[in-house]
């Protein structure tokens, strides 16, 4: 447990922060802690949390913000720490559980240490003490009673400051306080202590004059605001500087000094835990010296990290931390003869001369090192050449190294990749940074933030600065702002922190093959990609392609990620790096140069699609491609789909709907069009459950390339998408809108003179009055359709147009034309080698069996097409013919094995999505159910199927269901309700035309 009054008050347990309320009920809690082991009176209180105003009810309130702290301690599976007393509560907690107890503890070390002339382990205990502060005191919250207590931490805070600057001034680190003295003069003129300690530093570094000025300033300060003179401690320093007192240089440390280098820890650092268990297990093992690499993503959080971890081990190396910026991501990176020298400085007496070579310096570097027990911290490195002349020469030290780069050459090194933070840890660093009502308030809003950031804390870190100064802004209306991906990144800046910078670092280090990579990779804005999709962008031979992804996944601009299920390697941009890199693709590249790059990719896959769809015929009107938009690939990049279409489909899905939206917003029509007029053809409507959402995948890439179609006046393209939204309403079972979509597609391509799409058009439309017990006008349809795909010699097609007019001619009960359909459709699907089209006739001969009362033939047909579809993997298709199956089972007396297959039928069903298929199979559900005798089971089946059968406006298959549930209601004893139900059932049978109206009438 974890209880913090140094900042925002808060309670951590396990690395998570607990949420503990609202201002009052923290308001209560930090004063119960200020006197933890004490009891506060509930007067006190109640005074705590509303000063002079309590409500009349403040004593009831009261005990309701106890309740509410203990569920929350309680919930997070902590000890109650608030304790009742009759006088009012105490909290009893441990003395290390709260920040102010251990800041204390430290202060006092602190003091022991500095008092005894151990300078160097004083001011690295006040860094300590100092690193337990998130913010004011008690974050503002509470009445005066609170605030007072506030002011006194604040005081002390400011106190250990001084003592800790004092501390590292008599330790020798002048030169690297100067800055951070002159910050605190700024900030704080008044107070004479800090501005004695930077004169003396500034005296030390030979700049005398800037010394005096500092007094002069001082001196201006304290007259001009506060009537008074410098005090005689500030004079006596001024005095000192003017004679060159001796006893203002830097105190000679026999043997060289303690070097305490580590910059403070960010005191909001927020998750790592395995990262920072795995750092401080390496770096404190006995043996040969531990080196770590921390690699990643600017703006990952490397430094962050090696500094939290470094700080946990420091105590394993007390003979000194040293920490060396090397300037790797910048035009002039640090070279090893500078950074030894500055190394060799701090490690030496004053005064020592150093050697003239690199050679002879990295030889004494590592002799001062020997048989010592010190620490290196190289924070942003290059290279491995750079790096390697400041490692140790042996045992007993330990080197953090950090870099964009892996620095996979190291050797012996532990390489720590530097992933983003998860949603959880993203989540709580927002909070530590803009305040937790901000952020809890609207947890959608904060979710959407982390997402839009990526996970990566630089950004996270700047969307929280700009919710912490913007008062007035919610989450909300941050993450809308965030929203629009053109203007995320110019969002993504606050003061000097910037998303756009850190990555522009990474790209400047880039050879210019691969800033033109990335850059044509950003442009894409793909999910995630394979090999042949970068070759394609930079027009290059898939070996060649390979290594300049790998070259930018060390450079931690690309990741890798999961192959995809047909083994395919795969990578992605980070969502933050792929917009720069697309901002640099638009302004280091010519219109013409990012339309021919979209324009060899998407024809890549237009070409993979179209092998696909001849090597794997779905049963449905083949595919036909412009060759002039094919870019065809080398044949290993065709390999993987080809084994594993499905598979492959899969992992492509969200890069192809991506790939369709950029060549409509490119303006690229004809490649929009096919691509996703290729798409629906041979993944969504042959087989449309190869993609999870197939509907959605179908809408958007159709959506989307119809409205550059429209833009570009490609009326023939218009067409297409017409119909091919007609397709997918079909799929959806909303009949009435495919034909009225279909409709406007026949009429374009009738303008445009494209037979082929009138033709499949055509073809659509009759399936379509098919479902809808159209019979008449879906032969009409069907008719219209053959002699155009004969003139086509398109057998496929003509396959599937035969094989709709057999299944129409069986609805109407004209047997003789429905088996020369059917036999013909199977006869040109199996020439074109159509294993799903063959699949699809066994099953429609099958139901011609099975209406003739020929039940072994019918079982034989099913079971076939079945087992082929079974093999494609089709599970819809599988489920349908397992339905067929189970009817001619029902007929024959095997009712257990029909109703297996019926209930594995109706889970598929509803599982896809699928209402016609579900409502047959409660149909043929309520058959089996009759034929046992289970008459109110069957009347439940029935009437559902009937409401399904109404929802989808499909007239003839619910007077089928009206049929049978007219024989439920007879065997039941209704017969009047049975006659009524029956003869509804006939006279939509005699308006449709069905085989019904006939054996009815008879």
């Amino acid at each position: 447990m974890d209880l913090r009054l140094l900042g925002p008050v808060e309670v951590w347990s396990g690395g998570r922060q607990v949420p503990v309320g609202g201002a009052k009920p923290r308001t209560l809690l930090a004063a119960l802690l200020l006197e933890a082991g004490r009891v506060v009176t509930a007067d006190r209180l109640i005074e705590a949390i509303w000063e002079e105003d309590p409500p009349p009810t403040a004593r009831g309130v009261l005990q309701t913000y106890v309740a509410s702290l203990r569920r929350a301690f309680a919930g997070a599976g902590l000890p109650d720490v608030i304790v009742s007393h009759r006088l009012g509560y105490l909290a009893e907690i441990a003395p290390d559980a709260l920040d102010r107890n251990v800041f204390e503890r430290l202060v006092a070390q602190g003091r022991h240490a500095a008092g005894r002339g151990r300078p160097e382990e004083a001011a690295e205990t006040f860094r300590k003490a100092l690193g337990l502060w998130r913010g004011e005191a008690l974050g503002g919250i509470g009445g005066a009673y609170l605030r007072a207590e506030a002011v006194r931490l604040e005081e002390l805070r400011l106190a250990v400051t001084e003592e800790r600057v004092a501390a590292d001034l008599a330790a020798g680190r002048d030169e690297q306080l100067i800055d951070e003295l002159a910050e605190l003069v700024a900030l704080h003129p008044a107070r004479e202590r800090l501005r004695r300690d930077l004169m003396v530093a500034l005296y030390r570094v030979g700049r005398q004059a800037d010394a005096l000025a500092v007094y002069q300033q001082g001196r201006q300060v304290l007259v001009e605001e506060m009537g008074i003179e410098p005090g005689p401690e500030l004079r006596r320093t001024q005095e000192a500087i003017l004679r060159s007192d001796a006893a203002l240089a830097r105190p000679a440390r026999p043997g060289g000094r303690l070097p305490r280098q580590l910059p403070s820890p960010l005191p909001d650092f927020t998750g790592r835990e395995q990262e920072v268990a795995a750092l401080r297990d390496h770096l404190t093992r006995a043996g040969a010296m531990p080196i770590c690499v921390i690699s990643g993503q600017g703006g990952a959080g490397k430094s962050a990290l090696a500094l939290r971890a470094a700080h946990e081990i420091a105590h394993a190396y007390p003979d000194g931390q040293l920490h060396v910026e090397l300037r790797g991501t910048t035009r002039t990176p640090a070279g090893a003869e500078e950074v030894l020298g500055r190394l060799l400085r701090e490690l030496e007496a004053p005064g020592t001369p150093l050697p003239l070579t690199l050679e002879e310096r990295s030889a004494r570097y590592r002799t001062l090192l020997a048989g010592g027990r010190r620490l290196i911290v190289l924070d942003d490195a290059a290279s491995e050449a750079q790096v390697r002349p400041l490692l140790p020469g042996g045992e007993g030290c330990a080197v953090i190294v950090t870099s964009r780069n892996r620095l996979a050459g190291l050797s012996g090194a532990m390489l720590v990749d530097l992933g983003m933070l998860p949603a959880g840890s993203a989540i709580d660093l927002l909070v530590r940074i803009a305040g937790e009502e901000r952020i809890t308030g609207d947890a959608e809003a904060a979710r959407q933030i982390v997402r839009q950031c990526g996970g990566l804390p630089l950004a996270l870190r700047v969307a929280g600065a700009r919710l912490a100064s913007r008062r007035r802004w919610s989450a909300r209306r941050l993450a809308e702002r965030l929203a629009d991906e053109q203007h995320r990144l110019d969002e993504l800046a606050a003061g000097d922190l910037e998303v756009r910078a850190s990555i522009a670092l990474s790209y400047d280090m880039l050879s210019a093959e691969e800033k033109r990579g990335l850059r044509r990779l950003g442009l894409l804005g793909l999910p995630s990609f394979p090999v042949w999709v970068a070759a394609t962008a930079v027009d290059s031979g898939l070996r060649a392609a390979e290594q300049l992804l790998e070259q930018l996944v060390d450079t931690s601009l690309v990741d890798e990620v999961d192959p995809d299920e047909t083994g395919q390697a795969r990578y992605r941009l980070h969502d933050l790096v792929r917009l720069f890199a697309g901002e640099r693709a638009r302004a280091e590249e010519t219109a013409e140069e990012l339309s021919a790059v979209a324009g060899r990719v998407l024809g890549g896959w237009l070409w993979l699609v179209e092998r696909l769809s001849k090597a794997v015929p779905t049963g449905a009107i083949p595919v036909r491609v412009a060759p002039a938009l094919l870019h065809p690939l080398e044949e290993e990049a065709a390999r993987p789909a080809l084994a594993d279409p499905r598979g492959w489909f899969r992992g492509e899905e969200q890069s192809l709907i991506a790939a369709v939206e950029l060549a409509a917003a490119l303006e690229l029509d004809g490649l929009a069009v096919e691509l996703a007029t290729a798409l629906s053809s041979v993944a969504f409507e042959g087989s449309q459950y190869v993609f999870d959402d197939p509907f959605t995948s179908w809408h958007r890439t159709h959506e989307a390339a119809l409205g550059a179609a429209r833009r570009t006046g490609n009326v023939p393209g218009e067409a297409s998408l017409l119909a091919g939204l007609g397709r997918l309403y079909y799929e959806r079972d909303f009949y009435a809108e495919s034909r009225r979509y279909l409709s406007q597609a026949l009429s374009l391509f009738r303008t445009a003179g494209d037979v082929r799409g009138e033709a499949a058009t055509l073809a659509a439309l009759g399936a379509a009055c098919r479902e809808q017990g159209h019979l008449a006008e879906a032969l009409h349809f069907l008719g219209e359709a053959r002699p155009l795909w004969d003139g086509l010699a398109d057998a496929g097609a003509l396959a599937h147009v035969r094989r709709l007019a057999g299944t129409v001619h069986l609805e109407r009960g004209d047997y003789p034309e429905a088996w020369a359909d059917l036999d013909a459709a199977l006869t040109l699907y199996r020439e074109v080698g159509s294993s799903r089209g063959a699949g699809l006739t066994l099953r429609n001969m099958s139901l011609y069996h099975r209406a003739r009362g020929e039940y072994g033939p019918a079982e034989r047909l099913c079971e076939q097409a079945l087992e082929i579809f079974r093999g494609l993997g089709d599970r819809l298709m599988a489920a349908y013919c397992a339905r067929s199956l189970a009817k001619v089972q029902i007929r024959i007396g095997r009712h257990d094995q029909a109703r297996r297959l019926l209930e594995e039928a109706l889970g598929v069903t509803r599982t896809l999505h699928d209402r016609w298929g579900e409502a047959c199979t409660l149909r043929t559900l309520g058959e089996l159910d009759l034929a046992e005798g289970g008459l109110y089971r069957a009347e439940a089946r029935l009437e559902e199927s009937v409401r399904l059968w109404e929802t989808l406006r499909l007239g003839l298959f619910r007077a089928r269901t009206l049929r049978d549930l007219a024989s439920v209601r007879e065997a039941l004893g209704d017969a009047d309700g049975a006659r009524a139900l029956l003869a509804e059932a006939l006279e939509v049978f005699r308006l449709h035309g069905s085989r019904e109206h006939g054996e009815l009438s008879r």
